[in-house]
C-alpha cells in the first residue's frame, strides 16, 4: 500500500488480487473514494480519471466495467460539475508578434554559428507554436528516417513507436507533425528575415550540428554538461519554451505581464489560427482534439466568428509586419 493524497491507496497489483479473489466492488466503495476527491477540490475531468482507472481494472463482463452507465455514478458526477464547473483559463498574455519578432534577431540567429542551446530554444518554440503539441509529444520525436522526413514544401515529424500520448487512442497515436516551410527561396528583404523562422531549416542546422554528440536517436538532446547527447525530458522542452519568451521580452526592454507556461504554447498556436481563418478541424488535427469540443469549450471562441500545414502557416503569419 502506499500514501497519496493524504489517503491510502492500493498497488495496481494488489487491487486486481483482490478483485480475483473476492469479486469486483461494490459502487458505493468508489462513490466514498470519489467523494473524497471532491472535496479536496478536484476537478469534474480528474474524478473522471479516477472513475477510468477504476473501470481499467475490471473483467470485461463484470458489472463494474459499466460504472460511467450507473445513475448513481452519473449522478454524482453530474452535482460535481455543478459545484466546480469548469473555468477556461486566463488567456496567455504574452505576445507571440513580439517573441517571433526577436526570434529573427541575434542572438537567435545565424544558425550556424549561435550556441547549440540557442538553437534548441529556438526550434523547440518554432516546433511548439506551429504543431500546438504538448511538450510530452515534443520530446518523443525522433531525429532518424524515417521518423524524420524532409519535403519540398513541408517537414514531417513523428514521435518514437515506444511513446504513449496522453489520451491513447488510434486517433491519437496517428498523428505526425507535418510542418511549413516558411518562405523556402526568399527574394525580398523582409522574406529574407520571416525565412529565419522556417521549422525545415532550423531542423537542418539542428540536426546536423547535433550529429557528432548524439547518444540517441530522440530530436531534442542535452547539449552541454554529463548528460551531452541523452534525450531531455518533457519539463526541459516546457523550460525551454519560457526560456525564449522571457528572453525575447528582455531583449525587447518591455516587462512580461505574468509569468509564462510551456503549456499556454497550446492556446497562443491553436488561438492564433483559428483568430487568422484556419478551419477549427484542421486546428483540431494538428493539435490532436478528436473533437472540436475541446477547443471551444477550453478557450470560450465563437466557432461562427488548406491542407496539414494551414496551421504552422497561420501562427507564423504573426510575424508579418
Amino acid at each position: 500500500m502506499s500514501t497519496n493524497d493524504h489517503e491510502w491507496t492500493l498497488s495496481n497489483q494488489v487491487f486486481s488480487d483482490l478483485c480475483r479473489r473476492w469479486g469486483s466492488p461494490q459502487l458505493d466503495l468508489f462513490a466514498t473514494a470519489q467523494n473524497s476527491k471532491c472535496e479536496m477540490g478536484l476537478s469534474l475531468p480528474t474524478l473522471k480519471v479516477y472513475t477510468a482507472a477504476v473501470v481499467a481494472h475490471q473483467p470485461a463482463n463484470s458489472p463494474s466495467a459499466d460504472l460511467f452507465k450507473h445513475p448513481t455514478l452519473k449522478q454524482f458526477l453530474r452535482g460535481a460539475n455543478s459545484l466546480r464547473p469548469h473555468r477556461a483559463p486566463v488567456p496567455p498574455q504574452w505576445s507571440l508578434n513580439l517573441v517571433l519578432k526577436h526570434l529573427t534577431r541575434p542572438p537567435f540567429k545565424p544558425l550556424a554559428t549561435i550556441p547549440l542551446h540557442m538553437l534548441s530554444v529556438k526550434l523547440v518554440f518554432l516546433l511548439a507554436i506551429t504543431s500546438a503539441r504538448r511538450s510530452s509529444e515534443l520530446a518523443a520525436l525522433r531525429s532518424d528516417p524515417p521518423f524524420l522526413q524532409f519535403h519540398p514544401e513541408k517537414v514531417t515529424l513523428y514521435p518514437d513507436m515506444s511513446f504513449l500520448p496522453k489520451v491513447v487512442s488510434h486517433f491519437h497515436l496517428s498523428q505526425p507533425l507535418v510542418l511549413p516551410t516558411y518562405f523556402p527561396s526568399p527574394s525580398m528583404e523582409v522574406e529574407k528575415t520571416l525565412h529565419t523562422l522556417d521549422v525545415q531549416k532550423a531542423l537542418l542546422f539542428y540536426t546536423s550540428r547535433t550529429s557528432s554528440i548524439r547518444r540517441s536517436p530522440r530530436l531534442f538532446i542535452h547539449v552541454s554538461g554529463t548528460a551531452v547527447g541523452t534525450p531531455v525530458t518533457a519539463q526541459t522542452i516546457s523550460r525551454w519554451i519560457i526560456e525564449a519568451i522571457h528572453l525575447a521580452y528582455q531583449l525587447s526592454g518591455t516587462s512580461l505581464p505574468a509569468s509564462p507556461r510551456g503549456h499556454s504554447m497550446r492556446a497562443v498556436a491553436s488561438s492564433s489560427a483559428f483568430l487568422k481563418g484556419v478551419p477549427l478541424s484542421d486546428i483540431c488535427k494538428a493539435a490532436t482534439w478528436s473533437t472540436s469540443s475541446t477547443f471551444t469549450q477550453h478557450y470560450k471562441l465563437d466557432v461562427r466568428a488548406r491542407a496539414d500545414t494551414a496551421f504552422g502557416r497561420a501562427v507564423l503569419s504573426y510575424s508579418l509586419p
